[in-house]
């Protein structure tokens, strides 16, 4: 699937979602508040292929991702049979369907800019997994996270690797449970960054856009791509990359 380079300022359509280029930022918008911004399949093609043709902008110092209406996204659509009938076998199951999802999460990981998540209202299972996924979560105080796959008979894990960051403690609670957990438990485990009155939501992922802006768009890629492989290595590893990808990027002319 390939989107159309947006040009700046213009405000675009995709199927379930809006998309608008802002300055040094592109903004997407889950644009299906009647249903609870629920990702049908189709639209997990288009959500990673936006943000896979964003990745190419060598302008873009970050993707802004939220939800429209009061909640931020109740995850996907459930019971929809794929396009190409039912699979056969694991591997059409996993090429056909699993791909699919993963390749959302893939598309976050590839991205070289922070992904900016904007949440308020309810993140549910697929939803709670793009929260965690991305790169910077701002939360509202009223925003609730969930993992709802359970009960429809699938263990979640897909949603799951997206959220590998978040205390093990928690996410078994959240599977076997299957309860909301409030804004506050997601901030102590890891699911989101910060937490915002909802008054002052707006003016916050303003004043981190605005500092972001400043910043070297090489230095915000390191960045990002430090915190995603280099945290995971051994104390003496990291040290060693830490200082040799430094000198890398200090030695640009």
């Amino acid at each position: 699937m390939t989107i159309a380079r947006k040009a700046k300022g213009s405000i675009q359509m995709t199927e379930g979602f809006k998309t608008e280029r802002n300055g040094t930022f592109l903004h997407i918008t889950i644009d299906r508040p009647n249903e609870g911004n629920r990702v049908t399949d189709p639209m997990l093609d288009g959500l990673a292929a936006i943000v896979d043709d964003a990745s190419s902008d060598s302008e873009l110092k970050g993707i802004v991702l939220r939800g429209a209406g009061a909640d931020f996204c109740h995850g996907r659509v459930q019971g929809t049979p794929p396009p190409e009938g039912k699979p056969n076998n694991a591997f059409e199951i996993h090429e056909r369907v699993m791909s699919r999802i993963l390749g959302v999460y893939a598309a976050f990981r590839r991205c070289p800019v922070p992904i900016i998540a904007v949440v308020q209202g309810k993140a549910l299972g697929f939803g709670c997994a793009l929260v965690g996924g991305a790169d910077i979560s701002i939360a509202c105080r009223g925003a609730t996270f969930a993992l709802t796959e359970m009960p429809h008979g699938t263990a979640p894990t897909l949603a799951l690797s997206a959220l590998s960051h978040v205390a093990p403690k928690t996410l078994m609670d959240m599977v076997l449970t299957v309860e909301e957990h409030d804004a506050e438990h997601a901030l102590a485990s890891g699911i989101v960054s910060r937490l915002v009155d909802d008054s002052d939501l707006e003016v916050t992922v303003g004043r981190v856009l605005e500092t972001l802006s400043t910043f070297d768009r090489t230095n915000i890629s390191t960045c990002k791509r430090f915190i995603q492989r280099g945290l995971t290595l051994d104390p003496d590893t990291m040290s060693d990359l830490a200082g040799y990808t430094l000198a890398t990027v200090r030695s640009r002319s």
